[in-house]
């Protein structure tokens, strides 16, 4: 890596803990400098703005879940499992990602959220949209699967960030009320996505699993727990 690379790298990693750690919107790009001791003529020569930054970390938080991605299904052979490991991991709520989620979550349902939102949901699609077709070829092949069109991939995580972002937004809603999760309205939203996943797919009836039920559950009340705290401070 050329030292140019280095120091942008340098730059993202420290901005994502920073991030993390106070928030994104409590977090200025002067308090990323003074970590690296760096002036912001540097900065910029990476990055436009603050912005570009975090865009530039959802690509990279999303290239990093593929690899996790591929390095499971190495060790799975099963079809219908297979699938099933792509779509965990393109979803941003799993339990690895919490400390990135909860960075992320106060900023959804704001005006600039739609904006955010996009950029993640385009990350993640381009990201995971080669290994998705490669994996519903392979379960239509082996007829595991009967998706209507050839080209149902991209429709597919489509709907997944429909899901993840609206499982989001309803924890939000809870949050702001200064209520914990409301644990049936989101495993309820789970599973109205995952039947509608299984019904695109033409799926065995029960056979698709987006996020294990525990898992989720976990999260949200990890991801409600860090986002109550500010509030009840």
């Amino acid at each position: 890596m050329r030292k140019g690379d280095e120091k942008r790298q340098e730059m993202l990693t420290v901005a994502e803990r920073l991030f993390c750690l106070k928030g994104y919107e409590a977090t200025s790009v002067q308090d990323i400098l003074n970590v690296l001791h760096a002036s912001k003529g540097g900065f910029y020569h990476h990055f436009a703005s603050k912005e570009a930054l975090l865009d530039t970390l959802l690509y990279q938080r999303a290239a990093r879940a593929l690899e996790q991605t591929e390095l499971a299904l190495a060790e799975e052979t099963r079809d219908m499992p297979r699938l099933n490991r792509v779509m965990y991991g393109f979803m941003p709520l799993r339990r690895e990602e919490a400390d990135f989620a909860a960075m992320l979550l106060p900023m959804l349902d704001k005006p600039e959220g739609r904006a955010l939102r996009l950029s993640y949901q385009q990350a993640l699609v381009e990201t995971f949209l080669p290994v998705m077709e490669r994996e519903m070829a392979q379960a239509q092949d082996a007829q595991v699967i009967c998706p209507p069109a050839d080209d149902m991939a991209e429709v597919l995580l489509d709907l997944l960030s429909q899901c993840w972002i609206n499982l989001a937004l309803l924890l939000l809603s809870g949050v702001k009320r200064a209520q914990r999760p409301d644990a049936a309205a989101l495993l309820t939203m789970l599973e109205k996505y995952r039947r509608t996943v299984e019904r695109l797919l033409d799926a065995p009836f029960g056979s698709v699993e987006i996020i294990t039920l525990g898992e989720w559950n976990e999260v949200a009340e990890e991801l409600s727990r860090r986002l109550l705290l500010p509030m009840q401070g």
